[in-house]
Order: structure tokens, then C-alpha cells, then sequence
């Protein structure tokens, strides 16, 4: 419990004042009380001596003693210790112990003279201008049927009185300042005691203001504190539940927003950001610790984001549109409104990268109407040396034959266009389906192809050079796909060599041993600079009149590509105009099992010519 608490000192002060009062009225009337039973029972007192001593006296009013009266009345006033005045029915003063009667001015119509006129007795307290101090009169009538009447006046000072209640009042002080003591003492303990548990129960729901919904308060108080203390434990526990709930879910959200390969900006009603995740920072090129709280059109600064964020804000349906180039890429935008009660309060824009997308419908177009130039060509040339020989040419000894070899070669064309599209559709297929993989001796796909494409190379008097490493690994994969794409690398590498030059084909470990690169060089015509990272797409062509000239589809490369992907690896080319070109699969080698044999070991260089 705090000592300096505002609340315990406003009770305590409260408290203190509160006795300080009460003692004070108590000893106020205490003492008025006191005061007027004093002068009551000095009254009754003054009144039974006055009637004894009219008694008294009227033996001697109207007879020779009655010039003794002054000194049987100066006696009788030291043993009572009051002062005795006797006053005549016409108010003349006829005798007094303390004065002389003769200076003495009539008392007819002193008040207790006037009293005890009408009603028998008369009291009042006054200051007396005889003695000159405040005295306490009372005054008696004393009727008599022989002699006339007269009233006895007996007066007290008041300044003893005063003296002895004077002291009561000291003592009742000090009682009654020791009893507001004691009783300040047990009001600091009862409001220390009843101000400690609000004390607590202040402090715990100062901490939890602050959000410091660990604490509690162990109380055992009864009553309304104990159900309040409860009350705030129970509060505590579902506001701490809630916000680790919160906490968790917040968390959630973050990493899902973090996940997001979309790009999220939220701003406030005020387009000041509230969240960015880094797909966005890395799609607008944002510093992601900077962006928080910086205005949005600061950060996107496209005419086209403003005005639909502007628009949204200001009640319009969400807005979506593309934004591009942006540095080097599309984005799909969308803008939409954080809605609290029907009202826009808020925005949340996705961005999406659609550069692959509008680059593989670009390539769909292009592959499209590759197909169609493709198919086309040689459908044309059928179409038209068909309806030749159907006018006439095919009675003719000598065209006939040209044009059915030429009807012929084009039909092989149109079949291995076909074959390749089918290949290329088979291996885009999920899963490659229908496609066992196994281990795969690479020597011997090597040797295979070259063996398949020996022929086509003696046929153009070039060397053909096939050298597989000792040691080869294995390769996962599937054998005759492996073979083809060999054997496609070599068809391109002998068509494009001038007669009489060299090919190469080379199978060797990569570096550690876990790769095999296969690479197949000529010393041929060579690929420009521009064109070598289109080689590998499908229908591309670096010489289209030579390469149509020589029967090639324009997919051969396309299909080693996608062969070099089956096997988990990836295919590359090197080149230079007038150099030759080098065209290599990288792929990962099978695992070598512990104890297991080694490969045979293959001849090093295998010339054929």
C-alpha cells in the first residue's frame, strides 16, 4: 500500500476530519450542557436559600430589627457566598450585604425583579453595574397579608463558575484529544486495510493497460473487492488468451503474406502503408524496413496506381489492370477497399509478375504460327505437285519420278515435324508419363549414337571423333531418350560442318565425380552472339533457308533440352561465327552404392572417318 496514495490520503483526511468533527460537536454540547445543568442546579441551590431567607427576613421587615437587617444579611452572605439584596414592591433597594442601600438606584424593573413580580421568582444573568461583573440573579416574592410584600435577591458571581468550567473544558479537551489520537490511529489502520486491496486492484489494471496481462491479485477480501478481483483475474486471462490468439494469427498471416508469391501492399484510409511483403518490395523495388508508414504514391510511383487508389478510396468497385514494363517486367495489378462498416477505410493492392506468362503466349503465338509456316510449306508443295501429275505429269517418263521423290521427301518432312511435336508433347507431359527411369550407362548411349550417325559423316567424308572417360558414371534417366538427344546434338554438329571437318563427341565425369557433361563440338559455321540464347526454343532457326534445305524441323534442340531436363540436368551451347559451336548435357550422376564394382573402363578416343 502505498502512504502517498491520493486515494488513502483523501479517505484518511476525510476520516480524521470527520472524527475531529464529530468530537468537537460532542464537546461543544458536552460543555453547553454542562454549563446550563451548573447553572441549573445553582438556581434550585440559589432558589431554596432565597426562600429560607425571605423566610428569614420578613421576621424582621416592619420591627426594630430591621436596622440588623445589613448585618445579619452581610453574615448570611459570607457563609452562603453569595451576595443578598432585599428589594421593597416599589423596587427600593431595603438592604444588601455589599452595598449601601441608600446610593443603591430602584430595582423595580431589573428583569429578575420584573419576574418574580409576575410569575413569583425571577432569574437572569447580567453584568452587574454595581460590582461591575457578570452575576447570576435570582429573585423571590415574598407575599404577606400583614405587611406588604418584598422580593429577595441572592447573585452569584460568575467568574468562579467560569474558572471550574474552564478547567472541565481543559480536561475534556485533553480526553477528547487523546481520543481523536487513538481514533486517528485506528482509522489509518482500517483505511490502510480497506484502501490496500483497491490500492492493488488500482495498480493491476494500471499494468494491464499497459498490456502486462501476466499479473495477478491474490486477494482474500470478501465482498464487493474480493468479485472485483476476480473479476479482473478473469479478465486478464481471456485478454491475455485473446491476444496470444491475436499474437498467433497475426503470426499466420505474416507468414502466409511472406509466403505470398504475389506482391501485397496495405495502406490506411490515408494511402499510408501498412504492410508490405517481399514480394512486392522485390517487384517494386522497395527497402522493405523503409516502407512502413510512407505514403503509397511515394512508393509505387505509377499514374495508373494513384488514380485507381484514389478511385477505390473514394467508393468505386476495385480495379485491375496491367502496369508495364516495369523495370524489365509486367505486373497484374489489382486495388481493392479495406471495408470497415460499408465504408472504404483502407487498401489492399496485389501485384503478380506476368512477364514468363506474356512471354510464353508470345511463344505460343510464335510457336503456333511456326507450326502452321512448317506445315504449310510442304503442304503446299504436295498439294501442288499432286494436282501436276493429276493433269497429266504423271504420264511423263521423266517428271514423274522427280516430282513423286520430291512428294516423298516432303511427306518425310511433314513425318519427322510430326514425330518431334509428338516427342516434345510426350515429354512436356506431367510426370513424363510413361517413362521408366533406371540407371543409365552413358558410354553406351554415346557409342549407340554415334554408331546411328557414323554413316551420315563418312557420307561427308568428316572425321568423327568419340572419346568416353574411364570411369563414367551412371545417370538416372531413360537409355534411348539420352541416345536421341546424343544423336540430335551429332545430326546438327555433321550438317553444319563443311565437308571433310571434324566432329567430336566426348562423355566425361564432372569435377568430384558426381556429373556427367557430354559434349559434342564441330568446327562448322558457328552461331552469332545474338542468337545463342535462342537456339534451345522450339522452331528457332539460325539459318532458316539452310537448315529447311537439310530436312531439319527446327525442334531438335528444343527436344535435347528437354531430354537434358528429364535427367535433371541442363544443356548449354558455346560458339563463335566461323569457329564451330560446343553443345553440352550437364547431368547428375547415380549415387555410386558403397562396395560397388567399378565400371568397365571404355576406350579413350574412338576416331571414325
Amino acid at each position: 500500500m502505498r502512504l502517498r496514495s491520493p486515494f488513502f490520503l483523501r479517505l484518511l483526511i476525510s476520516s480524521l476530519l470527520l472524527l475531529a468533527l464529530g468530537m468537537g460537536l460532542v464537546g461543544v454540547l458536552g460543555a453547553t450542557r454542562i454549563r446550563a445543568t451548573y447553572l441549573a442546579g445553582k438556581e434550585e441551590s440559589l432558589r431554596n436559600e432565597a426562600r429560607l431567607l425571605a423566610s428569614l427576613v420578613a421576621e424582621d421587615l416592619g420591627t426594630p430589627r430591621a436596622s440588623e437587617l445589613g448585618e445579619r444579611l452581610a453574615a448570611l452572605g459570607r457563609q452562603l457566598a453569595c451576595r443578598i439584596t432585599v428589594v421593597g414592591d416599589d423596587g427600593i433597594v431595603l438592604a444588601d450585604n455589599e452595598a449601601d442601600p441608600e446610593r443603591m438606584e430602584n430595582h423595580r424593573l431589573r428583569p429578575e425583579i420584573v419576574g418574580a413580580a409576575a410569575q413569583g421568582e425571577g432569574v437572569s444573568v447580567r453584568l452587574s453595574h454595581t460590582v461591575g461583573q457578570e452575576m447570576l440573579y435570582l429573585a423571590v416574592r415574598s407575599p404577606s397579608a400583614r405587611r406588604p410584600a418584598f422580593f429577595v435577591r441572592l447573585a452569584v458571581p460568575l467568574e468562579a463558575l467560569d474558572a471550574h468550567l474552564s478547567k472541565l473544558y481543559a480536561d475534556l479537551a485533553g480526553a477528547a484529544a487523546l481520543a481523536l489520537l487513538i481514533a486517528a490511529l485506528f482509522a489509518f489502520y482500517f483505511t490502510r486495510r480497506y484502501t490496500r486491496p483497491l490500492s492493488e486492484l488500482t495498480l493491476l489494471a494500471e499494468a494491464y493497460a499497459r498490456g502486462e496481462f501476466e499479473r495477478r491479485i491474490h486477494s482474500r477480501e470478501g465482498g464487493e473487492l474480493g468479485v472485483l478481483a476476480r473479476a479482473l483475474n478473469a479478465m486478464a486471462d481471456a485478454q491475455a488468451g485473446m491476444l496470444a490468439r491475436i499474437a498467433k494469427d497475426r503470426e499466420e498471416l505474416l507468414a502466409i503474406v511472406a509466403g505470398m508469391s504475389e506482391g501485397l501492399i496495405a495502406t490506411d484510409g490515408e494511402q499510408r502503408v501498412l504492410l508490405v511483403n517481399g514480394a512486392a518490395a522485390s517487384l517494386f523495388d522497395l527497402e522493405l524496413e523503409k516502407a512502413r508508414g510512407r505514403p503509397l504514391w511515394e512508393l509505387v510511383r505509377d499514374d495508373a496506381v494513384a488514380k485507381a487508389a484514389a478511385e477505390v478510396l473514394a467508393g468505386a468497385e476495385g480495379k485491375a489492370f496491367t502496369l508495364g514494363p516495369v523495370r524489365g517486367r509486367h505486373l497484374e495489378v489489382r486495388v481493392g477497399a479495406i471495408s470497415v462498416r460499408g465504408r472504404p477505410d483502407g487498401l489492399i493492392l496485389l501485384a503478380h509478375d506476368v512477364s514468363e506468362a506474356l512471354r510464353y503466349e508470345e511463344l505460343r503465338k510464335e510457336f503456333v504460327a511456326n507450326v502452321s509456316h512448317e506445315l504449310r510449306t510442304p503442304l503446299t508443295l504436295i498439294k501442288g505437285f499432286v494436282e501436276t501429275l493429276r493433269d497429266g505429269a504423271l504420264r511423263d517418263a521423266t517428271k514423274a519420278p522427280e516430282f513423286l521423290a520430291t512428294i516423298e521427301r516432303h511427306v518425310d518432312r511433314l513425318a519427322n515435324l510430326v514425330s518431334d511435336l509428338l516427342e516434345l508433347s510426350r515429354l512436356d507431359a506431367p510426370g513424363e508419363a510413361g517413362l521408366q527411369r533406371e540407371p543409365v550407362d552413358v558410354g553406351e548411349a554415346v557409342r549407340r549414337a554415334a554408331d546411328l550417325l557414323g554413316p551420315a559423316a563418312e557420307r561427308r567424308r568428316q572425321r568423327l571423333e568419340v572419346e568416353v572417360g574411364p570411369g563414367l558414371p551412371p545417370v538416372l534417366g531413360v537409355a534411348h531418350e539420352l541416345e536421341r538427344a546424343i544423336a540430335n546434338l551429332l545430326d546438327n554438329a555433321i550438317k553444319y560442318s563443311s565437308e571433310g571437318g571434324n566432329v567430336r563427341l566426348r562423355a566425361s565425369s564432372g569435377a568430384g565425380g558426381g556429373r556427367v557433361e557430354i559434349e559434342v563440338s564441330d568446327d562448322g559455321i558457328g552461331i552469332p552472339a545474338e542468337d545463342l540464347p535462342r537456339v534451345f526454343e522450339r522452331f528457332y532457326r539460325v539459318d532458316k533457308s539452310r537448315s529447311r534445305e537439310m530436312g531439319g524441323t527446327g525442334l531438335g534442340l528444343a527436344i535435347v533440352k528437354h531430354v537434358a531436363q528429364l535427367h535433371g540436368g541442363t544443356a548449354h551451347v558455346t560458339s563463335a561465327p566461323g569457329r564451330g559451336s560446343t553443345f553440352s548435357l550437364r547431368l547428375p550422376a547415380v549415387p555410386e552404392a558403397p562396395d560397388s564394382p567399378a565400371p568397365p573402363a571404355s576406350d579413350p578416343v574412338t576416331p571414325r572417318t
